[in-house]
């Protein structure tokens, strides 16, 4: 009998539209990668060369993989502060702590602005000439800083203001995953006489882990494409020392011409991306061999 394949009127423009602005553009970048090309005129073929220049030039190799480390450490943030973070405050919004109505809207509030201005808003709090933080230092008799122009604590901020701006997703994820729990179990717990650490450890937790894994997956992915806010606080050449340097800022600075030959080049660049996905496909596929433990049973 022959099948009906109806679905295939369904699914063929997405799957064109998706081939012509996502597949064909990935597969030109990867042929990108192993020629010299600056956006005009013909590509020549050099071969491995941007490749082994990524891993064996004294300009930019240590650049490189400092960014990578910021990368990586940013990374580890997520997983171990940002995350629990947002889930603990979810939990607390979920158990109605006092005045959560307006702690709720406090922490959402930055998620709904764009970086540019949470960024802005981040200078001027911590400018070292006329910033809140340093007149508030200064009125208290003790010493300034540098701020974001300071090595051992740019990082660290650049973790907080991160905080302060994309708390807000996760926590309406957490916080949507505890409302959808049964309300006859979460009874059932309290009729057993279940104190709130046991209703925590062996009900909301155990039933939000799969929301946990997906959070840890998308921030995984941001965390190693990040740009916009090193970008604002630290400047294209990521701070001082690096300190503020990352994987898609040193793409951006040695694609589009302060790099290493002071101009455009687009082969290099691709070099960089095809290095940055092999990159991120060996992190999400590691972290996917754990995460899928905490996925619902089919």
């Amino acid at each position: 009998m022959k099948k009906n394949r109806n679905y295939l009127f369904f699914i063929t423009p997405g799957f064109v539209v998706y081939t012509i602005f996502a597949i064909i553009p990935i597969l030109y970048v990867v042929y990108l990668a192993f020629t010299n090309y600056t956006g005009m005129g013909k590509a020549d073929f050099v071969g491995f060369e941007n490749f082994i220049r990524i891993f064996n030039d004294e300009r930019f190799t240590p650049a490189f993989f400092n960014s990578l480390k910021n990368n990586l450490k940013y990374l580890l943030c997520v997983w171990f502060i940002i995350t629990p973070f947002q889930y603990f405050l979810a939990y607390f919004f979920f158990i109605k702590i006092p005045a959560y109505k307006y702690i709720k809207f406090m922490v959402f509030l930055p998620y709904v602005i764009s970086s540019t201005v949470i960024g802005f808003f981040a200078t001027l709090l911590f400018n070292p000439n006329i910033g809140l933080m340093n007149t508030i230092l200064k009125s208290l008799g003790m010493a300034q800083s540098a701020w974001f122009g300071n090595p051992s604590i740019a990082f660290k901020l650049l973790v907080l203001v991160i905080m302060w701006q994309g708390a807000g997703s996760g926590i309406m994820i957490f916080y949507a995953n505890f409302m959808d729990i049964p309300q006859e179990i979460m009874e059932a717990c309290r009729v057993d006489g279940c104190t709130e650490w046991q209703r925590f450890t062996r009900i909301l937790l155990p039933l939000s882990l799969p929301s946990c894994a997906s959070i840890i997956m998308m921030s995984t992915i941001w965390a190693l494409g990040v740009f916009d806010l090193p970008y604002i606080l630290g400047g294209l050449n990521g701070g001082v020392g690096g300190s503020l340097d990352f994987a898609s800022m040193v793409f951006y600075r040695y694609t589009f011409g302060s790099g290493l030959d002071a101009k455009t080049n687009l082969g290099f660049g691709s070099a960089i991306s095809v290095v940055m996905f092999l990159f991120m496909l060996v992190v999400t596929f590691l972290q996917n061999k754990v995460l899928n433990k905490f996925e619902y049973e089919n």
